[in-house]
This record gives C-alpha cells, sequence and structure tokens, in this order.
C-alpha cells in the first residue's frame, strides 16, 4: 500500500510541475519583455539624459541599487532569470539582467545581457551596450565578433550610441526569449541574439551585419581609420 500512495504522490507531482511549466514560462516571458520596453522607453526620451527618477519610473520601481555605488557613480539594476525552470531541471539557467548606469543623478549608460548556462564549455552572454546618454556622441554601432567565422562559445557584444539605438533598436534587441524557458535551452550567441548573429553548419559563428572590422555606423574618421 505505501509503495501506491508512493506512485501516486509522484503521479500527482509530475502533473502539477507539468501544469506550472507552461503558466510560469509565459509569466517570465511578460517580465523579460517588460525589461526591454523599458530599455527602448529610456533610450527614446527626448532631451536631456533622463533622471534616476525617470528611469525607475520606467522600469515600474523593479530598479535595485547594486554595491557598485560612490559619491558620482551608482548601479541600478533588474533581472528576469528562469531559476525555478532551473531548479526543475527542465532546462539551464539564464536570465536577462538590465544594468542603468547613473553619473551626478543622471542616466549615462544602460545594458542588456542575456545570459546563459547550457554551452558546455563555459557560459554565454550577448551584451548590448547603450552608452553616451550624456555626451551626444551622434551615431556610433560597433559589435564583435564581426567576421563571418568565429568559435561556437564566443560571447557576443554591440555597442550604440543612445541615436543609433532608436535607429536599428529592433535590430540590437532582437533577443529570443524563448531561450529563458525552452528545453534545454540556447548555446550559442546566435541563439540569444539572432538578428545580429547565425551559426553556421559547421557550428561556427557568423555576423549578420554588414561592418567594417566591427564598425556598423560611425563618424567618417573612424570609419576610414579601419
Amino acid at each position: 500500500m505505501t509503495r501506491v500512495r508512493w506512485f501516486a504522490f509522484s503521479a500527482v507531482c509530475m502533473v502539477l510541475v507539468a501544469g506550472f511549466i507552461p503558466i510560469y514560462s509565459i509569466v517570465l516571458r511578460i517580465r523579460a519583455e517588460s525589461l526591454i520596453r523599458s530599455v527602448l522607453s529610456l533610450s527614446e526620451q527626448p532631451g536631456d539624459a533622463p533622471t534616476l527618477s525617470l528611469a525607475q519610473a520606467l522600469f515600474h520601481g523593479n530598479l535595485r541599487r547594486t554595491e557598485n555605488c560612490n559619491s558620482d557613480y551608482c548601479e541600478y539594476e533588474a533581472v528576469a532569470s528562469n531559476g525555478i525552470l532551473s531548479a526543475l531541471r527542465w532546462t539551464h539557467y539564464s536570465e536577462l539582467r538590465s544594468k542603468v548606469w547613473i553619473h551626478n543623478g543622471r542616466v549615462e549608460t544602460v545594458v542588456l545581457n542575456y545570459a546563459s548556462s547550457a554551452n558546455p564549455r563555459h557560459g554565454i552572454v550577448a551584451h548590448l551596450y547603450i552608452q553616451g546618454f550624456q555626451d551626444g556622441s551622434g551615431r556610433l554601432f560597433d559589435l564583435d565578433p564581426w567576421e563571418q567565422s568565429s568559435a561556437s562559445d564566443t560571447n557576443g557584444i554591440v555597442g550604440v550610441s543612445p541615436e543609433s539605438f532608436r535607429a536599428n533598436e529592433q535590430t540590437v534587441t532582437g533577443f529570443d526569449l524563448d531561450c529563458l524557458t525552452i528545453r534545454l535551452g540556447c548555446s550559442t550567441v546566435a541563439g540569444l541574439l539572432p538578428t545580429v548573429w547565425a551559426q553556421a553548419k559547421d557550428g561556427s559563428i557568423r555576423c549578420r551585419i554588414q561592418n567594417i572590422e566591427g564598425l556598423v555606423e560611425g563618424p567618417a574618421w573612424l570609419r576610414n581609420a579601419r
């Protein structure tokens, strides 16, 4: 009888988990999409660099101050992670983490880091840096890797000014949020940010965007220097 009860209990737990995963996945995706929309809204603000209070409002109060703070600079962040799905052994741990760097009360840099532990060699991260809120740097868009063939376990970095971000936002924020919830996750930067990188048949990573040694947009002197 004890064995029957144990099997019955196990079956009930399996049913509960099977019903929980889809619901949790939807909630997690909504949170991740909200982080991206908050970054979009923050980067689209006209005029001077946004204030900390405005950033908090656009992130719906979810920004939390980190230990990286001093009298001039302070870092705030908000995270959407699949920790529960990872604990259930459904998928590898992954997270979308937004960082907002404040200088003298105003936004200086916004970062989106999309990380996955699905690669057997090491964690893979697609980094998006939006820099230059306070200096009006004009058009600037660079990335790495920029080659047509890079190692399959490479990380990826995209750096844009606010002006270039507004012109290319669908490309640079094209994160595949299914990587947070699908079985076994995503193991390459091409899986995490497929609008910027692709994976070839041999497993190597190639850049999808036309560039000059990593530079997509920038002043003429910088393009000529490359």
